[in-house]
């Protein structure tokens, strides 16, 4: 899999958050997500039902 896009919406608050470089670890405004990885990989903070996932990503 390769990462083009690293980003989550926080549905409580409503900000999207993006990491962009590796190590790049973000909360949204409320601090209930956050999102890390950049185009490394793909980690997630906090519970999957708080998010809506916008990531993009090849098959490769």
């Amino acid at each position: 899999m390769k990462i083009l896009v690293n980003k989550i919406q926080c549905k409580a608050c409503g900000d999207v958050i993006e990491s962009i470089p590796g190590d790049d670890f973000k909360f949204c405004k409320c601090r209930a997500v956050a999102v890390d990885g950049g185009l490394d990989y793909l980690r997630r903070l906090g519970a999957p039902e708080k998010w809506i996932e916008l990531s993009e990503y090849t098959e490769e």
